[in-house]
């Protein structure tokens, strides 16, 4: 069941939480990062790289699985949306609608840590993509939430030539910045 959906397959309501949440988690990021931050302490698992939280509402541009192994062709310039997912259980209802078939790796718990599991994931909080180095002369075209707008316009390509920066090795995954994960 994991193929992907188009949005004509379902209901104007379902059409309407998935649409709902992209501007919550766009939201709370740029201007609640302390909320985001409790609700990711929540968090557990890790990500299964299934790629439903790129297909929410739409099929990102970005995101390419034609080889049958997901990835982010602007994995090093993805958006703090892209690499927080998902931030509660909403975001896990909103993906299940995605795939329903794919269970997700991440879960929330409200109880105490376990012991031998760290503060978060083995990644650190990514808020967007990297600052720019004032050094670095080559030309990026567009970063972050700009990226995935270019890419509508023009398909980033593999080796990372569509964006201008990101080297396409990135897959729909975990947001370690190690090209193996969301």
């Amino acid at each position: 069941m994991g193929a992907y959906n188009s949005t004509l397959m379902y209901s104007l309501p379902k059409i309407a939480a998935m649409g709902w949440g992209k501007i919550r988690r766009a939201f709370l990021i740029a201007f609640r990062k302390k909320r985001v931050v409790e609700k990711l302490d929540r968090r557990r698992g890790a990500c299964s790289r299934c790629g439903a939280c790129c297909k929410i509402m739409f099929k990102c541009p970005a995101y390419d699985d034609a080889d049958g192994n997901p990835k982010c062709l602007i994995y090093n310039d993805r958006p703090g949306v892209c690499s927080l997912f998902p931030l509660d259980e909403k975001d896990l209802r909103e993906r299940d609608i995605v795939m329903p078939g794919t269970k997700c790796g991440f879960y929330f718990d409200d109880g105490p840590r376990p012991e031998n599991q760290p503060e978060r994931e083995s990644m650190p909080l990514r808020w967007g993509p990297p600052k720019r180095d004032p050094a670095d002369k080559t030309p990026r075209l567009a970063t972050g939430t700009f990226a995935i707008l270019w890419s509508f316009i023009s398909k980033p390509k593999l080796n990372g030539n569509g964006n201008g920066n990101g080297n396409g090795n990135g897959h729909a995954g975990n947001g370690n910045g190690q090209g193996n994960g969301h």
